[in-house]
């Protein structure tokens, strides 16, 4: 997997782990407190190179309808907007979330609520459909996503 370093295009590995309750404390560059999601499992997205925490999720297994609901998605503040020095950051912790759906049998299927101004974006972007209060992907999209994001080498 890889991010992208914005101002050179360079490729930058990164990593994907469940992240300690003791890291929560000390997370500077991200706006939500997320030690409220200390009951759900919550990953970080890190640089290989130095470990910098580029982006965190929150996800929540609800067995009962076969999905991956996404709690919480946060990018930090110096990879949001048109001055970020990364990108790719969310596409690469929602294919993870449609990775741990197909682990779980649950077939890629994955959804959020999302603020209402990012609905369009989601769609868009990542090909998620609506439902209600809810935007949700699954099957195909979800492998298209997890082929674009959790790879080491860009397809020809």
């Amino acid at each position: 997997m890889f991010v992208v370093e914005v101002k050179t295009g360079k490729k930058e590995k990164v990593r994907i782990s469940q992240i300690k309750s003791t890291e929560l404390v000390k997370l500077d560059s991200f706006g939500f407190d997320w030690r409220k999601e200390t009951e759900y499992e919550v990953y970080k997205l890190s640089l290989i190179s130095n470990e910098q925490v580029l982006g965190l999720l929150s996800i929540q297994r609800v067995i009962e309808e076969l999905r991956i609901e996404i709690r919480l998605l946060e990018i930090s503040t110096e990879n949001v907007g048109k001055n970020k020095l990364y990108d790719r950051v969310a596409g690469i912790l929602i294919a993870f979330a449609c990775k741990e759906s197909f682990k779980n049998g649950f077939y890629g299927f994955v959804s959020l609520i999302p603020k209402t101004i990012l609905i369009k974006h989601y769609k868009e972007k990542y090909g998620f459909q609506l439902f209600g209060r809810h935007v949700a992907i699954e099957l195909q999209e979800s492998e298209l996503l997890m082929n674009k994001y959790l790879t080491y080498e860009e397809r020809k």
